[in-house]
């Protein structure tokens, strides 16, 4: 099913995509996994929140920076509202100085890959701060077309697997 669960095994990497609020269920997560078991069991935990402004927003930052400090998890944030006006927007159809979780995804793509498609690692996303879960998808679909060398349909074949 599609319980919202952790993996059985603490060994298996988890990737957890929780812009904004969508951070909340994955707290008990990673204090689960963090009182549950012995660090050397766990394996890796690479959590990706994004918001508009930390000093505004980053819900939970004051445990999630001690985690990734101790090497408990590890941290990537996207601050969307952080660059200065003058310099963030949108030239030519690109966007500037303005960044998503989809972009720190995209990024970390090997690293990414490696986890879910190599060692079998869980994927969450909660949260949809207006067209985040779909931009979000269209990365992860990205990463595995580049990743295995597949067709954009074959790359989406393979996500629909993971869950």
């Amino acid at each position: 099913g599609h319980e919202l669960r952790l993996p059985p095994s603490p060994a298996t990497p988890v990737v957890v995509i929780g812009p904004g609020t969508g951070l909340a269920p994955f707290r008990a997560f990673l204090q689960h996994r963090r009182f549950a078991h012995a660090r050397k069991r766990l394996g890796p935990c690479v959590v990706y929140f994004g918001c508009r402004s930390r000093a505004d927003d980053f819900l939970y930052g004051e445990e999630l920076e001690p985690m990734h400090a101790a090497g408990a998890i590890t941290l990537r944030t996207a601050f969307s509202r952080e660059a200065p006006p003058a310099t963030a927007g949108y030239w030519r159809g690109l966007r500037l100085n303005v960044d998503y979780v989809q972009d720190l995804l995209e990024e970390d793509g090997q690293r990414v890959a490696q986890l879910l498609l190599e060692q079998a690692g869980h994927l969450y996303v909660c949260g949809d701060g207006q067209s985040m879960a779909s931009d979000v998808h269209a990365a992860l679909r990205r990463i595995v077309e580049a990743h295995l060398s597949v067709s954009p349909a074959e790359a989406e074949e393979r996500l629909q697997g993971l869950a």
